[in-house]
């Protein structure tokens, strides 16, 4: 009957939400673990509760990354003030929007490292100041870069972009 009502009133029955299950994401917490660089993510841990600051350099994409690793409340704080400069005097709800979401990203200083899965919490974003990104001998350079974890192929840590 279900099927009757789809085809002749164009309805499709609505779909409610449901929370996953602490099973449901514990899978998908193991699926994302398995894909993800243990050694990246202890640096990227370092990096955030310790707010050290790393040169390294991340091959993704056939591009290289050369950069210093920050902490996410340095990348927030960095966009933060721009956008003050930018829109405060002359659109300040994009000051306040801006300034919201970049808040936001930043880790409470108190995370613990046990999520609420009951799984170690994963870092999903490096955060790089003062970027050198190289692609078939082009230089870029820019102050902040802002990378998926799970998206880098390869790093080094020390390495630098001068010649």
């Amino acid at each position: 009957m279900a099927e009757q009502s789809t085809e002749q009133g164009g309805q499709q029955p609505e779909s409610t939400f449901r929370p996953l299950t602490r099973s449901e994401r514990r899978s998908l917490w193991l699926k994302e673990y398995g894909e993800q660089d243990v050694a990246l993510q202890s640096w990227a841990r370092l990096v955030e509760q310790q707010n050290l600051e790393i040169e390294v350099m991340f091959q993704m994409h056939g591009l290289l990354i050369f950069g210093t690793m920050v902490s996410t409340a340095d990348y927030s704080r960095f966009y933060i003030d721009l956008h003050e400069n930018m829109y405060r005097q002359s659109e300040p709800e994009t000051a306040d929007f801006l300034q919201e979401y970049y808040t936001a990203l930043v880790p409470p200083p108190d995370q613990p490292e046990i999520g609420p899965e009951g799984l170690p919490v994963m870092f999903r974003y490096a955060h790089l100041r003062d970027a050198t990104i190289i692609s078939g001998g082009h230089r870029i350079k820019v102050p902040y870069w802002r990378g998926k974890i799970n998206q880098i192929d390869a790093f080094v840590v020390g390495a630098s972009a001068s010649e």
